[in-house]
């Protein structure tokens, strides 16, 4: 199974993709009851923008690269963790991020390790 077709990828997938068009609310709608409450659609915007802000031009990869099921931090109601990158011409970013077993977005980690 590749990182795109586990569990996590395909959620984190969608969550980037949402970010990539603008699509704040629909991204917003993927976060645990928790991370909703700390980050409107908004500041999701925000974040991302602040992001990728040096680079110009439309996103041309959204691709996830890399998806755990087991890492140090795990909670017991994780499922899993995943890292998408987020590309145009001028700039490469990602986003990772950590996926309840209620297929929900817990945690975010913004840019590139």
């Amino acid at each position: 199974m590749t990182p795109a077709e586990t569990p996590q990828g395909k959620v984190a997938l969608k969550f980037a993709e949402a970010l990539c068009v603008g699509a704040y609310d629909e991204a917003h709608a993927m976060l645990s009851a928790s991370l909703k409450a700390d980050l409107s659609p908004t500041k999701l915007q925000k974040d991302y923008e602040d992001m990728i802000a040096y680079g110009d031009g439309p996103v041309n990869l959204v691709e996830v690269m890399e998806a755990l099921e087991d890492w140090a931090s795990k909670q017991a109601d994780d499922l899993g963790w995943a890292y998408v990158a987020i590309a145009g011409d001028s700039y490469g970013e990602a986003v990772a991020v950590i996926v309840t077993k209620e297929l929900l977005i817990r945690d975010i980690e913004w840019g590139r390790p």
